[in-house]
């Protein structure tokens, strides 16, 4: 009984010591991407899919926009497209796929503008249509929505897990 009451004693010392070890996470305010992240400015919206992508981007890479002098910027294209799917029988489809690809490069501002990382980030959501077009304008505005918040998320985690690549 009293070897088991030591025994539990060391687990439970040992435990509470790894605990406090000085291990760092990789993600978050204090990991070392953070300090990237805030270095990184976004290029201006060229439409308004752009624009959405931008705007849930910046909720990631310190949505700060002030005119202090950044050394990185992220520049994205976005490739959009809709198709059908499901079909009835007289040719009218009962769900609508939406297909967003997003290629993104992280440049070094200097003299020049140096290409350090590029990657690319493919989301794919679908919604059922209805008889009322305006039912289907916000479906597929809700959509959207939801792929850009994917892509945003999957941008910052890439930009996370390569920070390495992208500090001087």
């Amino acid at each position: 009984m009293f070897y088991n009451l030591k025994n539990i004693a060391l687990i439970l010392l040992v435990s509470i010591t790894m605990s406090g070890c000085s291990m760092s996470p990789m993600y978050g305010e204090n990991s070392g991407s953070s300090a990237v992240m805030k270095n990184i400015d976004i290029v201006q919206v060229r439409n308004r899919e752009h624009q959405i992508i931008r705007n849930e981007l910046l909720k990631y890479i310190d949505g700060n926009t002030s005119s202090t002098k950044k050394t990185l910027e992220l520049d994205f294209n976005v490739d959009v497209s809709r198709s059908g799917l499901i079909f009835t029988s007289t040719g009218e489809a009962q769900r609508m796929q939406i297909d967003v690809e997003v290629t993104y490069g992280i440049f070094r501002i200097t003299e020049f503008r140096e290409l350090i990382y590029s990657d690319k980030v493919r989301v794919i959501n679908t919604y059922t249509l209805s008889k009322s077009e305006y039912n289907n304008a916000q479906a597929d505005i809700s959509t959207f929505n939801l792929i850009s918040k994917e892509i945003a998320s999957n941008i910052n985690r890439q930009i996370s897990l390569n920070y390495l690549n992208l500090v001087e």
